[in-house]
């Protein structure tokens, strides 16, 4: 019979989705048929009301109260002020977590949300039969104190960085694993000539492709960078990835646009889009910065989750990957510029990125944890 994991995640934000379903790809690359992956969103099927209605309040949170969040994260990155809270939480979902995990026969559990390991812990002890417990942490660089639970069986961190704060946290040194941070396995591999790829996408082949994107929700100020861009009137297309936030997409499929211009919704072949793009315009959020880098993709940061995200955008700069720019006329100038016939900034960041990537990452993950099934 196949191996039963269980992924534990939550829809705020698509980073947690993108890397609990690579994880799913990797264990079936490396063992086809050997296991039965099933993801679960714990803040909607795992935790009582009202409590199951909190990830949906996530996006418009970041939107338009963004430093009130970010002053909230940076107040309860601390390890006694998350025990409270901790303490306060776990009693209230623990039993329904627990009605939820003894109804599948798992071997093992796995978690790519900050708010759920100290919980998965509290609800295995509650299970007949033990199991292992795994953190897969999505943050890149700066990660909260909530990701690191002691008592887990093993701890799957991106970079040294991240590696030093589960040390801090009390996590034993054998318990933690720097591989790299998960993503699909597609990314990165579409290597056909980027006109062959843009045909059979669909888009024009001789025109350089500019994709803007606002993470899986659709964060940010993408509409007005699109407009920019495109009243700008640069020379290349505009691909434009709204993502969950359909009433932004229905507002950009009614403008007139002055260049070529395609918008997309929530998609699944974005490692396809990556790939036939010459750059990306994107929020901070580690997932999307390590697809582009798999994909050897230059990055224009337009803006980032306050104190949770701005390390990502010293990241991105410092290596040579990108650049940050705000304001949608300064990404536009940037587009401009960097577009200008022998300007080999657009190369200079490819290179870059391809070097800084972890092609690797997702299936070292794959095996770290079919090792403890």
């Amino acid at each position: 019979m196949p191996k039963q994991v269980l992924i534990l995640m939550s829809d705020t934000g698509g980073g947690h989705r993108s890397a609990a379903e690579a994880i799913a790809e990797g264990l079936e690359h490396i063992g086809p048929g050997e296991f039965d992956v099933q993801l679960l969103d714990f803040i909607a099927d795992g935790t009582p009301f009202p409590l199951n209605r909190a990830g949906r309040l996530y996006r418009p949170t970041v939107n338009y109260s963004g430093p009130l969040w970010g002053w909230f994260w940076c107040m309860s990155d601390h390890q006694r002020r998350m025990g409270l809270l901790l303490n306060l939480l776990v009693p209230w979902v623990r039993s329904r977590l627990v009605q939820v995990l003894r109804q599948a026969k798992l071997q093992a559990i796995v978690s790519v949300h900050p708010l759920i390991n100290h919980l998965a812990v509290q609800a295995v002890r509650g299970l007949d039969k033990p199991m292992p417990v795994i953190t897969v942490v999505t943050d890149l660089v700066r990660a909260h104190v909530s990701w690191f639970c002691p008592d887990v069986d093993l701890c799957i961190v991106p970079g040294d960085a991240v590696r030093e704060k589960a040390l801090a946290c009390n996590l034993s040194p054998q318990k933690i694993k720097v591989v790299g941070l998960p993503v699909g396995l597609e990314f990165g591999r579409h290597l056909e000539v980027k006109s062959e790829l843009k045909e059979k996408l669909g888009l024009k082949p001789d025109l350089p492709a500019l994709l803007l994107v606002g993470g899986g929700e659709g964060m940010g100020k993408v509409f007005r960078i699109a407009r920019a861009i495109a009243q700008a009137r640069l020379p290349g297309q505009l691909l434009v990835v709204a993502g969950r936030n359909e009433p932004m997409r229905r507002r950009l499929e009614n403008v007139d646009w002055e260049i070529p211009t395609n918008i997309f919704g929530f998609v699944d072949n974005m490692p396809q889009l990556m790939a036939a793009s010459e750059v990306i315009i994107t929020k901070a959020g580690p997932a999307t910065i390590s697809e582009a880098m798999a994909c050897g993709l230059p990055i224009i940061i337009s803006g980032a989750i306050p104190y949770q995200e701005d390390l990502n955008v010293a990241y991105v700069v410092e290596n040579g990957v990108g650049c940050l720019a705000e304001q949608p006329r300064g990404i536009a100038n940037l587009l401009r510029e960097w577009l200008q016939p022998g300007n080999e900034e657009l190369s200079r960041m490819a290179r870059n990125a391809r070097c800084l990537a972890k092609p690797a990452a997702t299936l070292e993950v794959a095996r770290l944890i079919a090792d403890l099934c």
